[in-house]
């Protein structure tokens, strides 16, 4: 009896023992979890903040810049479409032009822009694709020369058929009367408001971090980005509309600064090589 009784009082102790083990290995990595967590959030707030300081004494648009960008109307815009493109009136007629290829979808996150949430399936013609890398890749080599990090352009809305073109007018009084160039999948409306976190993190930023942590802090990360480009954006938008500008004045954009909704409603011009 006595055996038995210190049989189970050494099997009580190991028990003891080894929960102790496993609440210490517990409290060790969540005090590891802790410092990663706050450490990564110290460099990815530091890097907010350099941003915030560059964009700090940034211009914003002025009237006169606002004005160059409004001098082609929904109707150009509207003529142009018809003469390098087709016409979607109905979701059978989109289909039959992404079938041969004068249609595409929009990829909803690149190195250059997002297609925002609720926009996605985004379908444009080939040209308009090319002439958002271009300006895309303009704006960010443009922040990389003020040392900003390679924000993205967001896209609010792409192709719409012209049974959606009716039925927005019936509930948006600012969705242009008469045919749009939405309808030819030649346009798409970029967001001055937002802009989108890099596609890429600074890798110095997520250096220390476990795979199993990783996709959770990335998203601090982007909140941190998000949280800059939401008080700069005007400075920002600033930035953009010099490199829309250039595009109009090279002939590949027509351009619409919205004042009601804001987004830039983007048009491409013309046909353009590697198209």
């Amino acid at each position: 009896m006595l055996l038995l009784v210190l049989s189970l009082s050494a099997c009580g102790r190991a028990e003891r023992e080894r929960l102790a083990a496993v609440q210490a290995a517990q409290v060790a990595t969540l005090v590891e979890v802790e410092r990663v967590m706050a450490e990564t959030i110290r460099r990815a707030d530091r890097l907010a903040d350099g941003a915030d300081r560059i964009l700090g004494p940034r211009p914003v648009m002025t009237p006169a810049e606002e004005d160059a960008l409004r001098l082609f109307q929904n109707g150009v815009h509207v003529a142009r479409a018809r003469a390098i493109a087709v016409r979607v009136t109905s979701d059978a007629i989109r289909d039959s032009l992404v079938a041969t290829g004068r249609l595409i979808e929009l990829e909803d996150s690149t190195a250059h822009w997002i297609v925002r949430r609720g926009s996605s399936p985004a379908y444009v013609v080939p040209d308009l694709r090319t002439l958002l890398a271009v300006v895309g890749e303009r704006f960010q080599e443009r922040l990389a020369a003020l040392e900003l990090p390679p924000y993205r352009l967001e896209i609010t809305s792409a192709l719409r058929t012209s049974d959606r073109q009716e039925e927005l007018r019936e509930d948006n009084a600012n969705a242009a009367a008469g045919v749009s160039s939405h309808e030819f999948g030649v346009t798409v409306d970029v967001s001055y408001a937002a802009f989108a976190p890099p596609a890429e993190r600074p890798e110095e930023i997520l250096a220390d971090v476990p795979p199993e942590l990783r996709p959770h802090m990335e998203r601090f990360v982007d909140l941190a980005f998000e949280s800059v480009s939401a008080r700069k954006s005007r400075e920002l938008g600033a930035i953009l509309s010099g490199v829309l500008q250039e595009t109009q004045s090279e002939g590949m954009a027509l351009v619409i600064y919205e004042r009601q909704q804001t987004v830039y409603h983007l048009t491409v011009a013309r046909l353009l090589a590697g198209s």
